[in-house]
């Protein structure tokens, strides 16, 4: 899939982290980016220069994980907490495309995870108040283990929104959220995924494109 002299992106999460040791060892000129510390830190021991700015010009091919995926190719990233940032260069991206387990896609997302939102610390409050309000989702600060608030890259703040059933009405419940004041970004990647590379225990790849799924 990789061409040489492309424009890549490589987000975060161990699979990503193989990809990054594969384009090591194939040692193609391509320029790279990335929105995770993690990657940009293994890539520097790969003696790979992987820059944290995406590129003015398009990325050609956008590789990332998840932690849940649906049919439609609709994706929750919502452990890692820079999701933020993992959509500024999905947007970005000709091709997005999704390395991940096959039994993390099902049919509907996985209810065990939650959405998460990325908040300015002052608007905090406020967006758990009125999230508490619905019946349907359980709003939660996200905690480093000295109880302190978690934070983001940019200094925000994560609340994990979880569903008491299903996230069958995602997209609804996401695009009210988006719009609260103080939201800076989601975990729900609606629409970006293009293609998903998902592969079973004994290493059989499954790959999907968003284009040829009915």
């Amino acid at each position: 899939m990789i061409k040489p002299h492309q424009v890549i992106s490589l987000g975060g999460g161990s699979n990503v982290a193989q990809l990054t040791q594969a384009i090591a060892a194939a040692k193609l000129p391509l320029q790279l980016f990335s929105p995770s510390n993690d990657t940009r830190q293994l890539g520097a021991k790969l003696k790979l220069q992987i820059a944290a700015q995406p590129p003015v010009s398009a990325i050609d091919l956008a590789f990332d994980g998840c932690d849940s995926l649906n049919q439609q190719l609709q994706a929750l990233k919502s452990r890692g907490g820079i999701h933020t940032l993992e959509k500024i260069f999905a947007a970005q991206a000709k091709r997005y495309c999704i390395l991940a387990p096959r039994s993390r896609m099902k049919t509907q997302l996985d209810p065990a995870l939650p959405l998460t939102l990325e908040v300015i610390p002052l608007a905090s409050n406020q967006v758990i108040n009125w999230i508490s309000q619905f019946n349907n989702y359980q709003p939660q600060l996200r905690k480093t283990a000295t109880g302190t608030p978690q934070l983001t890259i940019n200094g925000n703040q994560l609340i994990d929104c979880y569903a008491t059933n299903d996230w069958q009405h995602i997209t609804e419940f996401n695009k009210k959220i988006s719009q609260f004041n103080g939201v800076v970004g989601t975990s729900y990647f609606e629409n970006l995924v293009t293609e998903a590379l998902l592969f079973d225990p004994d290493e059989k790849v499954h790959y999907l494109r968003k284009d040829e799924l009915k």
